[in-house]
């Protein structure tokens, strides 16, 4: 008899291990205190618990589900942005690693990543809404939270990126918001145009040029016929310093678009940068054509007549020093130019370039009463009627020159 009652207790030997064995591998005694803890509401030691079991176990799957779960139940909409926003990445890390590890759990976990990226869109979208309506930057930064955390619990989704973006520009958050919205470009590709002009107001912003340039001649690839996009790339590549590449990209622009006022400006104004005063004249004097109310038009026309003026002193300096030391003979005459005959040349040119500066810059300096600009076109002023021989129009400049009579002595 006992012989045949034997395996049925054998059985009941095994069963018992192999109980005994899956309710160790389910659970540890670290995961019994993080829920004892976290039932006390002490968030800290829970979380050090957990991490101690996955210390030990790097496999422990329900370490993993519970860490996930408490790290989203400590983000507190009152608490910094950036921290309720790491405390969402760090608990979707951890559930990573359960799909990892447990592949066949991944459908229910994104179902509840579905949810809580509802709950926090409309979380947000409220607190956004809020914000506007009675003017609290602590609305905005919860805002920040709410649509960062959703960006983190559906990494495909351009929309809680752009909207975290937005609400950071309200609080004048200029440089975190940069890589948010470089991240929102990245999920919503470079066609996205609203964004791309933003970011790249920013770059330009915050210095980052070539950050700029290589974001902006993207954008233009796929919005061509777009003239704000086009501006503030030749902005980007003016503000630079790169003047051989904007002076390209400016040229090519007025090539497809020669009716541009803002292009004949910014053109002319980089080549009178450059020291290019012919050409520049050229632009300017187009651009004063095109928008004659602007005054930094007319100014810069008005200084580029100037500093042309002011350029044929070298020429006639240099010219006088070779006469004086009798650098030349009858086979340097050409025909009937002798160097008698182009010096004279060069001072007729240079008094008609002071000549030609005065009316554009007279215009500038009415437009800009009580400016800045002002201020230098009276300056400007001042040497062209001096060296065109009107000792009272330039008396009448030293009054809004700026500058005070200790100054000028």
């Amino acid at each position: 008899m006992i012989s045949k009652r034997l395996p049925f207790l054998a059985s009941i030997f095994v069963a018992s291990i192999v109980a005994a064995l899956i309710t160790g591998c389910a659970s540890s005694p670290e995961i019994g205190e993080a829920e004892s803890a976290q039932e006390e509401g002490d968030y800290q030691s829970a979380l050090a618990r957990l991490d101690e079991a996955i210390a030990q176990d790097s496999a422990n799957v329900e370490a993993y589900q519970k860490k996930a779960s408490l790290l989203r139940q400590m983000a507190d909409s009152n608490m910094a942005s950036d921290e309720y926003i790491d405390l969402y990445r760090r608990a979707q890390a951890a559930e990573d690693s359960v799909i990892a590890y447990r592949p066949r759990r991944e459908n229910k976990i994104q179902s509840r990543r579905e949810e809580l990226f509802r709950r926090e869109m409309e979380r947000g979208e409220k607190a956004y809404n809020r914000a506007n309506k009675y003017e609290r930057e602590a609305l905005y930064r919860q805002a920040i939270s709410f649509f960062g955390a959703a960006g983190f619990l559906q990494p495909d989704s351009a929309r809680p990126v752009l909207n975290e973006a937005f609400a950071r520009l309200r609080v004048d958050q200029q440089s975190e918001v940069i890589p948010v919205f470089e991240e929102y470009v990245d999920r919503a590709d470079t066609t996205a145009l609203e964004a791309g002009k933003i970011l790249g107001q920013l770059y330009l912003s915050t210095g980052q040029y070539d950050e700029a340039i290589e974001l902006l001649d993207q954008a233009t690839l796929f919005h061509p016929t777009d003239q704000a996009l086009q501006t503030l790339r030749l902005k980007a590549y003016n503000q630079s310093g790169r003047v051989d590449e904007a002076l390209l990209a400016y040229r090519e622009q007025i090539e497809q678009n020669p009716q541009q006022p803002s292009y004949r400006y910014n053109y002319g104004s980089l080549l009178l940068k450059a020291a290019r005063y012919s050409d520049a004249i050229r632009e300017l004097e187009k651009a004063v054509e095109l928008r004659p109310a602007h005054a930094e038009s007319q100014y810069n026309l008005g200084a580029a007549y100037l500093n042309a003026a002011l350029a044929r002193d070298d020429s006639i300096s240099t010219l006088q020093e070779q006469m004086e030391a009798g650098e030349f003979s009858t086979e340097d005459v050409d025909g009937d130019s002798s160097p008698e005959e182009r010096l004279e040349s060069l001072r007729q040119r240079r008094q008609a370039f002071f000549e030609k500066a005065v009316p554009p810059l007279e215009r500038a300096r009415k437009m800009t009463a009580q400016t800045r600009t002002e201020q230098e076109a009276c300056r400007a002023l001042l040497v062209a009627y001096v060296q065109t021989q009107r000792p009272h129009r330039a008396a009448q400049m030293e009054g809004c020159t700026g500058l005070s009579s200790a100054n000028r002595q």
